[in-house]
């Protein structure tokens, strides 16, 4: 990283409203867009090195790296960003490089800023200042481990941060959508997200679009699973955490406990949700097979269409569409790359 640093705190001990209000009102010095010149990154920077990185204050003292293609500090350029959630190997770096192909080949590489955030766990080594997450952990919005510095940061309470720099009129005064996306592992993140953040509400008039790619599980908002052509509450004993979080609104953690669980619902139900589905994603490689998981479906795939089929029964007149990608399987890339891929991204 290059140690350029863009402030936008948000932690697990206050209110998320307060923190995005406040940060909101101290941007008031936003830096000058960048320039392509002899002696900087190019803009947009596209390459996930050194020049493409600054990292953001998530915490007080406590940064999360990330890479970009657009300053941080503002850019009156910008109409739309772009925040890419990486998988399970926590390669933000190839995230990145998706994101960024995905808005050039949209033509929309100059008016998009892309931003994939780094989730560390301890093998990644980071900084002293940079939080770290268990491996499951920043996949179900935890806070940051103990051993790290402090305050601890939830996962998704780091992406609230990313959300309100973008949302800032002062530093991106045409934004006008910001969308938010994962593949596998960061499919999982951005389907909760967007069931439980409260950043889509205080932005303002930010349009708003959460594009889940292939994930392993879904976030449930009743207990039903499927049986048969229906759904019914699983038999007693059979799979005792099958609603916890993050399978279902059971027994949740503190940035999720923030809402109240009848108010979750409402919040998903009601958002432009894409559920984006390779419609070859039927092998089981890093699959969740858990009892939880498992009780979603077989495969990313069929757990994909079996939600819809949970939405369309119990949430008439939801904000979720499904979007399939014809013979591509699990792969980032090929499905955010697709014509289905770019329209979920970039069109209506």
């Amino acid at each position: 990283m290059d140690g350029t640093v863009v402030k936008a705190r948000t932690s697990g001990g206050i209110s998320l409203a307060l923190c995005l209000c406040l940060l909101l009102a101290a941007c008031s010095s936003p830096a000058a867009p960048a320039a392509d010149t002899d002696d900087g990154p190019p803009v947009p920077c596209i390459s996930a090195n050194v020049f493409c990185a600054e990292r953001v204050e998530i915490g007080e003292g406590v940064y999360l790296p990330v890479f970009r293609t657009h300053s941080l500090g503002g850019d009156d350029r910008i109409t739309r960003g772009l925040i890419v959630v990486h998988g399970t190997n926590r390669n933000a770096d190839d995230y990145f490089q998706s994101g960024l192909q995905a808005a050039a080949e949209a033509g929309e590489q100059d008016r998009t800023v892309v931003v994939a955030p780094h989730f560390q766990t301890s093998s990644d080594g980071p900084a002293a200042d940079e939080p770290y997450w268990s491996s499951s952990g920043w996949k179900r919005g935890n806070l940051s481990r103990s051993e790290g510095p402090s305050p601890r940061v939830s996962s998704y309470a780091a992406i609230d941060s990313l959300v309100a720099l973008l949302a800032d009129r002062v530093r991106f005064p045409g934004i006008r959508e910001i969308v938010v996306t994962g593949h596998s592992a960061g499919g999982q993140v951005v389907h909760r997200y967007a069931a439980a953040s409260r950043a889509q509400e205080i932005a303002g008039e930010v349009t708003f679009r959460y594009i889940v790619a292939n994930p392993s599980t879904y976030l449930y908002l009743r207990p039903e699973r499927a049986e048969g052509d229906g759904f019914v509450v699983p038999a007693s004993g059979v799979c005792p955490d099958f609603d916890d979080w993050h399978y279902g609104l059971q027994d949740r953690n503190s940035y999720a406990s923030a809402l109240e669980s009848a108010s979750i619902p409402t919040l998903l139900a009601g958002r432009d949700v894409r559920i984006l589905l390779g419609a070859a994603d039927s092998l089981s490689a890093s699959l969740d097979a858990s009892c939880g998981a498992d009780l979603q479906g077989p495969y990313r795939l069929a757990r994909g269409q079996t939600l819809m089929r949970f939405m369309d029964a119990f949430f008439p007149g939801h904000g979720h569409i499904e979007m399939i990608v014809p013979g591509v399987g699990h792969s980032n890339r090929d499905m955010w790359l697709s014509p289905v891929g770019l329209r979920s991204l970039f069109g209506s």
